[in-house]
């Protein structure tokens, strides 16, 4: 099966993303034997980058969109200026002083001559994403940007071609299918609605991210989402291509929890082989 490319003006690559630090290979994690996984579970809550869509979709297109329109943004929405300065200060001010984006930022605020909003807007920007950091007031405002671009038709969120296939067995047997992402609940809604396969959000039952229920790498995060879902978390099966989330799921007392592999993930240390290893959502369906 052939996944799509997410944009014509750019090609998926194995490249670096939110989980790697520069650009991998994880082609030795691609082989091995499936693992058969239960299906007892009728909650299913999915990670989107390396999981549901490539990682180098949100790294070599959404991101690039979002610094490179960021000037004709601002210019074009003037009284938002004030709010975005604030909640990126505060995004930044809460990064860790050795953080790579703070001592960068921080740099560039230096150099900066002048007090115009729309200038220290840009550096925060820039620098956050940059080094890929996670923020609530960052993830807003990429989300408002990129739904300017989905509704143009400039973007078009790559999903694997496996995606619908799991989401059509998955409704036929009851399987309530969740999405948790550090990309805002907005961001998770414009990609599935715009997809390279047509409008899925119908498919999904809830939408869980930062702002909602924590950080990824928080354990109690996820016994928020079981919470919220009015479900034990042993009845939750967990997929996704980041250790440190899979890790916590499994301490908050996750019945599933399972490795997503897909070729430009980050390549797994020994705790990712820790868990169950899957290499399309296809294998979480079990037979009929």
């Amino acid at each position: 099966m052939t996944d799509e490319t997410p944009s014509k003006k750019r090609k998926i690559s194995a490249a670096s993303g939110f989980n790697a630090a520069c650009d991998s290979n994880n082609i030795s994690d691609l082989t091995g034997s499936i693992p058969l996984l239960p299906k007892e579970s009728k909650v299913l809550l999915l990670d989107i980058e390396g999981c549901t869509t490539a990682i180098s979709f949100v790294k070599d297109v959404l991101f690039p969109y979002v610094t490179s329109n960021l000037e004709t943004y601002l210019q074009s929405h003037k009284e938002e200026w004030e709010t975005l300065a604030q909640t990126l200060e505060q995004d930044f001010k809460k990064l860790p002083e050795s953080h790579l984006a703070k001592v960068h930022i921080e740099a560039e605020l230096e150099k900066n001559t002048t007090d115009e909003q729309d200038k220290i807007i840009t550096i925060y920007v820039q620098g956050m994403v940059q080094f890929d950091v996670k923020a609530p007031g960052l993830k807003t405002l990429q989300g408002k940007m990129w739904n300017s671009g989905y509704a143009s038709g400039e973007l078009k969120g790559h999903v694997y071609a496996d995606f619908p296939y799991m989401l059509k067995w998955m409704n036929n047997n009851n399987v309530k299918v969740n999405i948790y992402s550090s990309g805002s609940i907005a961001a998770q809604k414009l990609l599935f609605s715009h997809s390279t396969e047509g409008d899925l959000c119908p498919n999904f039952d809830h939408h869980f991210d930062i702002t909602t229920s924590g950080g990824k790498k928080d354990h109690t995060s996820y016994l928020s989402i079981a919470k919220a879902l009015n479900v034990d978390p042993s009845q939750i099966c967990f997929v996704s291509d980041a250790e440190a989330e899979l890790v916590a799921a499994r301490k908050a007392g996750y019945g599933y929890v399972v490795m997503s592999v897909r070729a430009g993930n980050a390549p797994l240390t020994s705790v990712g082989k820790e868990f169950p290893i899957i290499y399309s959502l296809l294998q979480i369906c079990g037979s009929d």
